[in-house]
């Protein structure tokens, strides 16, 4: 049980709202959550929708806040100016508090989620009250989570909170406050959740709110769920809704790249064939950029081939190159044949040959081995492991699980910038499971079957940096499971 203190957040005593803050904050800095309770602008649900969201999302990795704001009879902007003099106080002792300024997020439930929408829509439009220390400070929310909220004053409309939020000026104020009309391009991201079976506040207000933000191509996240009446809050034991806080976790770190937990490290192993120039001119600087480790798979083509296309292909000084800045080096024959049909001292040639060129550039021996075109070749494993090697790449496109062969292991080959096959590859480093990814060049200007832009790249690199993906080359893994 998180223990509170009260901060008032008043510059007088008329103003009766206050917000909650830990008492017991450890050394570690985390993302701001600040919760706010519906109660339709007539009271405020601190019992079910403040301190229970509080707790859930410290699990989570946040520190949490929960507001107490102005109701009835006190009217607009006065909890408005509340939750915005709670944003900037956030801020204002952020080094007091151990949590981050740029990962302030509120998270606000039915007309508190209107509240919270109106710090998103209308941060720069209503000024603080007088003598309020913290006016200097931004009071514009880094993402907001709505949870079954109030948006609308048309025929979607929750009556009773515009009613208690305006009073005797509802009809002539409400459609100011109707805030799908008034999303800019500085409102901050959104995630939303509503039920379709809402019979209080209709599912169409989240779906209004998300059409306007997707409009002005702010990031938006919208779920709407079949079954469940008003004031669902963490799920009320329905198994659908009560993942919703970890969806929007997942919509903070992966999406806006929050600094939160990523509960399990999950592995990928990231490779790239055919010693394509472009791997050390483009490929390098990001992995360097982001720490990340890596296999690549030389091998030289046909005579002919080569002739053609050798300035494509990286040196023995680019090998060098990339070994002395820790990558690995793996074997992936010399002219890039079907291993299946070829008869033993075929296979072995082909690898020596290759082998041979890889020491003359100054690399360690092979230990990983990639099987030209992909399909697994049997029949030369007992030639590949007479010469050390520990594991080969396939591109079955599945994942490699702990106790499968480590001389077959698959991968999924990225082309052409497909991100809806770099999302499903990313899926078998779950449940123990490993993704392994292959790319040819970026870009590869001789094999365009087979090429990837850079920036599809960048971005694939960036999402496994920010969501705290383990990535490593296939050597490393193979030390990491042993060391299991």
């Amino acid at each position: 049980m998180i223990e509170y203190q009260k901060i008032l957040l008043g510059t007088d005593d008329s103003n009766e709202a206050w917000m909650l803050v830990p008492e017991d904050i450890e050394d570690k800095t985390r993302p701001a959550m600040l919760c706010v309770p519906g109660g339709g602008y007539g009271c405020v649900c601190m019992d079910t929708e403040g301190y229970p969201l509080a707790e859930r999302f410290e699990k989570l990795g946040f520190r949490p806040f929960i507001l107490n704001y102005r109701v009835a009879p006190h009217r607009y902007p006065e909890p408005q100016q509340d939750i915005l003099k709670a944003i900037r106080l956030l801020r204002f002792h952020a080094k007091k508090w151990k949590i981050f300024p740029d990962n302030v997020t509120i998270c606000g439930f039915s007309a508190g989620g209107h509240l919270c929408a109106s710090a998103g829509v209308l941060f720069d439009k209503i000024a603080p009250e007088p003598g309020d220390e913290t006016a200097a400070v931004s009071s514009r929310p880094d993402a907001v989570i709505l949870c079954y909220p109030v948006i609308s004053s048309g025929s979607f409309s929750h009556a009773g909170s515009f009613r208690n939020l305006l009073g005797k000026d509802c009809a002539r104020m409400k459609d100011q406050l109707s805030l799908e009309n008034y999303v800019q391009k500085s409102t901050p991201p959104m995630f939303v959740w509503h039920t379709i079976a809402d019979q209080v506040v209709p599912f169409q207000n989240s779906v209004l709110l998300t059409e306007a933000l997707v409009r002005e191509k702010i990031p938006a996240e919208l779920h709407l769920f079949p079954y469940g009446p008003h004031g669902m809050t963490l799920g009320c034991g329905r198994e659908d809704i009560a993942r919703w806080p970890e969806m929007a976790v997942s919509f903070l770190r992966g999406t806006l790249g929050f600094r939160l937990p990523v509960p399990r490290k999950r592995t990928v192993v990231l490779t790239f064939d055919d010693c394509s120039k472009t791997h050390i001119e483009s490929v390098v600087p990001v992995l360097k950029k982001y720490g990340f480790h890596a296999t690549f798979f030389f091998c030289r083509f046909n005579d002919e081939w080569r002739a053609l296309h050798e300035s494509t292909l990286m040196t023995q000084e680019d090998a060098k190159k990339l070994c002395d800045d820790g990558f690995e080096i793996g074997n992936h024959t010399w002219n890039h044949p079907d291993l299946r049909k070829l008869s033993d001292n075929e296979i072995g040639t082909e690898f020596d040959r290759m082998e041979a060129w890889i020491r003359e550039a100054g690399c360690p021996p092979s230990v990983s081995f990639a099987y030209p075109g992909g399909p697994y070749a049997e029949n030369a494993v007992k030639v590949l492991k007479t010469r050390g090697i520990q594991l080969a790449r396939t591109t079955e496109g599945c994942a490699w699980m702990q106790d499968t062969d480590p001389m077959r292991i698959p991968s999924v080959s990225l082309s052409h910038d497909e991100e809806l096959t770099f999302y499903r590859a990313l899926q078998y480093s779950e449940n123990d499971g490993t993704a392994v990814l292959l790319y040819h060049g970026v870009p590869d200007t001789v094999h365009p079957h087979c090429s990837s832009s850079l920036a599809f790249f960048e971005k694939n690199m960036d999402y496994l940096y920010k969501n705290g993906y383990s990535v490593l080359s296939m050597k490393e893994l193979m030390q990491s499971r042993k060391n299991r």
